[in-house]
């Protein structure tokens, strides 16, 4: 075999190797704001409306690193779907390795307008990233917080618990502690437009 081809082979096999890589090649790096848009594909679940297609999923749009990141246990991952025939809700459920916080995070196709009257007793309107978005949480609810954050398809809800394992309720000033940061790291992730 001469030179020639055996450089050929070796660059195609270095080619092939580097395509079957499972690490996503435009993750941002840990702390930074780029954007990063997740392939085009047809959602898990298409409801029977005539909403927009749920166009991220958090159980295949972030990536491990960036559960991790956040403080997130990647390995204790739990489908959380919500899929009625009105609207579509696709997600994952993550703890934090010592299970301190347990997280849902939810992608649907309800409208921003419709999540604001839903909670409008209760959420304050916030920004994440340059997005709209609602910190959601309620005093008859200890231990838990919410964020909607508005995207071109409808809401990416990022839902924690407190899990303190005294039978007590947390102090409510550590209910949303830190949630906005979570919610900022995961929201470089959502498509900007449709």
């Amino acid at each position: 075999m001469n030179s020639k081809w055996a450089r050929v082979g070796v660059i195609a096999i270095t080619l092939l190797i580097a395509g079957c890589s499972t690490q996503s090649t435009n993750e941002p790096e840990p702390g930074t704001s780029a954007a990063v848009v997740s392939p085009a594909r047809l959602p898990r679940h298409v409801d029977k409306s005539d909403r927009p297609h749920v166009s991220f999923d958090p159980c295949l749009d972030l990536p491990d690193a960036t559960l991790i990141e956040a403080g997130y246990d990647p390995g204790s991952e739990e489908n959380a779907d919500f899929t009625p025939d009105e609207y579509t809700f696709l997600g994952c459920s993550y703890d934090t390795p010592s299970r301190l916080y347990g997280l849902n995070i939810l992608s649907g196709n309800i409208s921003f307008a419709e999540e604001q009257e839903k909670t409008k007793a209760y959420a304050t309107q916030i920004d994440i990233n340059g997005r709209r978005a609602l910190l959601k949480f309620q005093a008859d609810e200890p231990d838990a917080c919410a964020i909607s954050i508005e995207t071109t398809y409808g809401v990416l809800i990022v839902d924690r618990s407190l899990f303190k394992g005294t039978g007590e309720p947390a102090p409510e000033s550590e209910w949303c502690a830190g949630l906005e940061d979570t919610a900022r790291i995961f929201e470089r992730y959502i498509r900007k437009e449709g």
